[in-house]
C-alpha cells in the first residue's frame, strides 16, 4: 500500500470506531447511533457496496452477500459492531473519538471487533477496485448484540436455513495472534478455535425449617442453619471440579506446540496420545491450563433472607458455569447435585449449551492456516478451545467447520484492553489484517 492509500485505510477504519454502537440487555440503546452504521459502510466503502448484497436483519443486525461464480458453499465471515459501554472506566484517550497514539487506533471496538469489519470491506474494496470476482459466495454477518447474547445471529442463521444456503465453512473472531502462551512456548501463535465453552447460570437454595433465634444457633446436628448448609455445599463444589478430558482438538494443540519446545516436553506433547494421564495431571495444577481441559463453577453472589432476631430460614447463591464443550450441562448439573447433596436445590436461570468441536484435518481449517502462514509467515498454527463464547455457535445448526480466529496480534497488554479502558489496534496490525482477509477471499476455491 502506498502512504496515501494506508491513510484512507486507517481513516476508514476511524470512522467506525466513532459510531458508539453501545448494545444493551434491556433495550435501553441508542437505536440512532445503530441507524447509521450500514449507511456509513456504504459511504465508506463504495467499490465494495457496488458488489455486496445488503440488507438488515432484526432491524440492526448486518448481512452481506457477495455473488461467486459457482454455487459451491459460501465461506460465511463474521464479527460484532456492537460495543461495551466505556462508562466507569478511566481511558488515555476517549474512547469513541478514534484518535491515534503511539501508533495505535485508540477507541472501543478497534478489537473487539470493528477491526474485521473494516478490514473485510476494505479487503473487497480493493479486490473489486482489481476487477476480482470470488469463485463462491462470501457472505459477511455481523451483530448488533454479540456483547449481551441477543437474538439477531440466531436470526441470521435462520435465514440461512429459510434459503436453504449451506456453509461451506464460518470464521469468526475468537483466537488471535497469542505471544503469551503456556508451558514457555516462545513463538507466536495464530490461536484458531475448534469450538468454545457454553455457560449457564444457576440458583442454588438451602432451607432450614428450625432456624434457631441468633444467640442458641449451634448449627450441629439437625440444627444446621440455611446459611450454613449452602456455605458447606459451596465448599464441597470448588473442592470438587467436573473431570477433566484431553479431547482431541487439546491434542492438535500439543502437537502443534512440540516442535517449539525442548526437552521431556517436546516428547512428551508428540505422543500425547500415549500419555493422556501424565499430561491431564500435569495441566491439572495450573490454573490456566486446567480451563482447557474441565467445565468451570464460579461462585458469583450469596445471599441469606433476613429474619429478625433468628438465623435465616433461606440461603441462595448465584454459580456461574463454563460448560466445556466435551460436556453439556445436564453433565454438569449431575456432578453438582452429587456433590452437593439432595438438601440443596438447583435451578437453570440462564444457558447456551457448547456447540460440537469442528474437526481441524479439514480443507477448510488447512486453507485457513495456509493463508495465515503467507501473511504472517513467523508464526505457529494451532487449533484450540476458546474459553470464551461468540456468537457463532448459533451456526452450529446448519454448519459443523466452524473456526474462531480474529487476524491480529494479541499481546497481553492489549488482551487486558478488551472490554476495558484503553482498547486500541497497532496500525501495523490493522494493515496486516486487511491483507489477510484479502488473501482469504481473493484465494478461496
Amino acid at each position: 500500500m502506498s502512504q496515501i492509500t494506508v491513510n484512507e485505510a486507517v481513516s476508514r477504519f476511524q470512522e467506525l470506531i466513532k459510531v458508539k454502537t453501545i448494545s444493551a440487555k434491556d433495550d435501553n440503546f441508542d437505536k440512532e447511533e445503530f441507524a447509521k452504521f450500514l449507511p456509513l459502510l456504504k459511504e465508506l466503502y463504495p467499490e465494495a457496496f457496488s458488489v455486496l448484497e445488503a440488507e438488515l436483519v432484526n432491524e440492526f443486525g448486518i448481512l452481506l452477500r457477495w455473488k461467486g461464480k459457482t454455487a459451491v458453499s459460501p465461506m460465511v465471515l463474521m464479527a460484532h459492531h456492537d460495543v461495551v459501554s466505556d462508562e466507569g472506566q478511566e481511558w488515555e484517550h476517549p474512547a469513541f473519538e478514534a484518535e491515534i497514539h503511539d501508533g495505535c487506533v485508540w477507541g472501543r471496538g478497534t478489537i473487539d471487533t470493528k477491526c474485521i469489519i473494516a478490514a473485510i470491506l476494505e479487503g473487497i474494496n480493493d479486490l473489486v477496485k482489481s476487477g476480482f470476482e470470488p469463485e463462491r459466495d462470501i457472505y459477511f454477518a455481523s451483530s448488533n448484540c454479540e456483547e449481551v447474547a441477543g437474538d439477531t445471529m440466531p436470526k441470521i442463521v435462520e435465514v440461512f436455513r429459510e434459503r436453504g444456503i449451506q456453509p461451506g465453512f464460518v470464521l469468526d473472531e475468537g483466537g488471535a495472534i497469542m505471544s503469551s502462551l503456556p508451558m514457555g512456548i516462545k513463538t507466536p501463535f495464530a490461536m484458531i478455535a475448534l469450538s468454545e465453552k457454553g455457560w449457564a447460570t444457576l440458583k442454588l437454595t438451602a432451607k432450614a425449617k428450625n432456624a434457631a433465634h441468633g444467640a442458641k444457633a449451634t448449627n450441629s446436628g439437625d440444627k444446621v442453619s440455611a446459611p450454613v448448609k449452602l456455605i458447606r455445599a459451596l465448599n464441597k463444589l470448588e473442592d470438587s471440579p467436573s473431570k477433566a478430558t484431553i479431547t482431541p482438538a487439546l491434542e492438535g494443540m500439543l502437537q502443534s506446540f512440540a516442535p517449539h519446545v525442548s526437552g521431556p516436553l517436546n516428547k512428551v506433547f508428540e505422543n500425547v496420545a500415549y500419555l493422556k494421564p501424565i499430561i491431564k495431571k500435569a495441566m491439572e495444577s495450573n490454573a490456566d491450563t486446567a480451563a482447557m481441559i474441565r467445565s468451570a463453577f464460579i461462585i458469583n453472589g450469596y445471599e441469606a433472607t433476613p429474619v429478625k432476631g433468628a438465623t435465616p430460614e433461606v440461603a441462595t447463591a448465584t454459580v456461574k458455569v463454563r460448560i466445556a464443550p466435551q460436556d453439556t450441562l445436564d453433565d454438569i448439573l449431575a456432578h453438582i447435585k452429587k456433590v452437593i447433596g439432595k438438601d440443596i436445590t438447583v435451578e437453570v436461570t440462564d444457558k447456551s449449551e457448547p456447540p460440537k468441536i469442528s474437526d481441524y484435518k479439514t480443507e477448510a481449517f488447512d486453507y485457513i492456516k495456509e493463508t495465515v502462514k503467507k501473511v504472517f509467515p513467523d508464526v505457529g498454527v494451532s487449533p484450540f478451545i476458546l474459553n470464551a463464547g461468540t456468537d457463532s455457535r448459533h451456526f452450529a445448526k446448519i454448519c459443523d467447520k466452524i473456526y474462531r480466529f480474529g487476524a491480529f496480534r494479541l499481546d497481553d497488554d492489549l488482551f487486558a484492553t478488551v472490554h476495558s479502558a484503553n482498547e486500541r489496534m497497532p496500525i501495523k496490525d490493522y494493515l496486516k489484517m486487511v491483507e489477510f482477509y484479502t488473501e482469504l477471499m481473493k484465494n478461496l476455491k
